[in-house]
């Protein structure tokens, strides 16, 4: 579903939104957005979501809401050098945990909270309280509903609380691709009307009360977000659903949306423990057999004629040699940013720490290269080479991005038709191994 229309915003907003809109769309491949009915784009709301990304996540998550949030966040990262001052630019509100040094008091944090919800803005909240590497919700802590209940005793009207759950394909890695899946809103008034005993306060005084909004912000979250035993479940499920849309869309060789393959994933992850077993199984044959003839499912699906082939690897080629000029002007000028990202790629770390970095690392490197070759342009052409120079260096970055992921496919797709002129097509038993993998999947959900 698109997104509803975003509200009337102010030009910081819109600056905000555009720039996080613009590094996205150089880090990541494909980003899709479901938003479940029922999305609003004014009133106060408390926006929650699962902490898989690190400084990856609130970025993403600011290029496609509506509206921009104020984003709550360690107090920490505001005493860091740069990354505070960028922080405190865009509205973010610091929270002090436990477990770090210093005051332990958040009564600051929670008036900051209150003031932008009744100003009518979206806040939003890891409400994990850690940044994960498993590919499951570690136990919700409870300050989204504590924030949401304290807002309605101070005043606060008409309080909604979403949940959006983000799906990396690969957190670790630049220029992958993501799903985001914003559920449907709780009215915090109807909740508290199904959670709160007849004569008690409904405020945060009431434990009761908070542990159980908690919880049911806990369920809406595991809804959306990516729930799963572990990294080889995950990755089965996700194969197995994207397997049996790909059988059951309309245009078989069109892509299978990734938003629509992660949400029937998520549905598989809630299933018994023996239904996702048969579906881990079954993907685990139909994997092999497809690895041992250097196919994919699509391909394999697809079944490419000579001509589809043959136009396939020419429409890629004409591609590659239109962005080659961009691309050769592109590469000279940033080619030790790069380089050191690559470096930074190889990092012996964890996924959720390497999500933080490289994205992080991307915007300073690239921002310090420009800003080098901005200074140098302005000694040798003045201004006007400046505003060219800014206008031209996304998209020589971008030329070199996608030359080297046409580049790419175009080996793959060569080597891929050659592996299937030596092996025959079809093969029984792979087919009869993926009609396996769309049954099991089918007969789970």
């Amino acid at each position: 579903m698109t997104a509803p229309p975003p509200p009337p915003q102010s030009r910081k907003d819109r600056f905000i939104r555009t720039l996080a809109y613009r590094l996205v769309w150089l880090l990541y491949r494909d980003v899709e957005v479901y938003f479940a009915p029922g999305q609003v784009t004014e009133g106060a709301e408390v926006t929650v979501s699962n902490h898989f990304g690190g400084f990856a996540d609130p970025l993403l998550l600011m290029s496609v809401l509506p509206r921009r949030p104020r984003i709550i966040a360690r107090d920490k990262i505001f005493k860091i050098p740069v990354v505070g001052w960028i922080m405190t630019w865009l509205g973010g509100i610091p929270v002090h945990r436990a477990v770090d040094k210093g005051r332990s008091g958040n009564d600051q944090m929670f008036s900051s909270c209150y003031k932008a919800l009744r100003s009518g803005n979206e806040i939003m909240i890891f409400p994990e309280g850690v940044t994960r590497d498993d590919p499951s919700i570690a136990p919700v802590k409870t300050g989204a509903a504590r924030i949401a209940m304290g807002a309605r005793s101070d005043g606060v009207t008409g309080i909604k609380i979403t949940a959006a759950g983000i799906h990396y394909e690969n957190k670790a890695a630049l220029r992958s691709r993501v799903s985001i899946h914003v559920g449907e809103p709780l009215d915090l008034d109807t909740e508290l009307g199904q959670i709160v005993k007849p004569g008690e306060v409904d405020d945060t005084s009431n434990h009761d009360a908070v542990r159980a909004l908690t919880a049911d912000i806990e369920r809406q979250l595991r809804r959306v977000a990516p729930n799963f035993e572990d990294w080889t479940e995950a990755r089965a499920l996700t194969f197995g659903s994207e397997v049996l849309l790909r059988t059951t869309q309309d245009d078989p060789g069109a892509p299978v949306p990734i938003s629509e393959r992660d949400r029937v994933a998520a549905l598989l992850g809630r299933r018994p423990a023996a239904a996702r077993a048969e579906v881990v199984a079954a993907v685990g044959a139909y994997e092999s057999d497809l690895e041992g003839v250097g196919l994919s499912d699509e391909d394999l699906y697809e079944n490419f004629s000579t001509s589809q082939f043959v136009w396939h690897i020419v429409w890629n080629l004409l591609v590659a040699l239109l962005l080659l000029p961009f691309a050769i002007i592109g590469i000279a000028v940033n080619w030790i940013p790069m380089v050191l990202l690559w470096l930074l790629g190889k990092l012996r770390v964890a996924p959720a720490v390497k999500a933080t970095i490289l994205p992080m690392g991307a915007i300073l490197l690239f921002g310090i290269t420009w800003g080098l070759t901005a200074w140098g342009a302005d000694q040798l052409f003045g201004l006007e080479g400046v505003g060219a120079l800014l206008l031209l260096m996304p998209i020589y970055l971008f030329a070199v991005i996608v030359l080297s992921e046409r580049l790419v496919l175009i080996w793959q797709s060569w080597r891929t038709w050659i592996r299937k002129g030596r092996v025959g097509n079809p093969k029984e038993r792979i087919l009869a191994d993926r009609k396996h993998v769309v049954d099991t999947v089918a007969d789970a959900l």
